[in-house]
């Protein structure tokens, strides 16, 4: 009978270790998918910005020209 519950605290002992070992590497590849999806907003936001700058810098280059055009047709008088 000792020995049954020797062997049972040991069993019970390994599975603790095991479980602890599993949660440890569970931790460890959260915290390393979580790095990466930082990484990826922070690539995002930066695509984000060079889009919006290159958007800016093209509709400043035409602004003026679609101005003109609007002046064109408000001036002009048909019959």
């Amino acid at each position: 009978m000792a020995r049954l519950k020797q062997a049972k605290e040991e069993a019970e002992k390994e599975v603790a270790e095991f479980r602890a070992h599993m949660e440890a590497e569970f931790q460890k590849k959260l915290a390393a998918s979580s790095g990466d999806s930082g990484a990826n907003v922070k690539r995002l936001e930066q695509e984000t910005a060079s889009k919006i700058l290159q958007l800016k810098e093209q509709s400043s280059s035409i602004s003026r020209d679609v101005g003109n055009m609007l002046l064109r047709h408000v001036t002009t008088v048909k019959n």
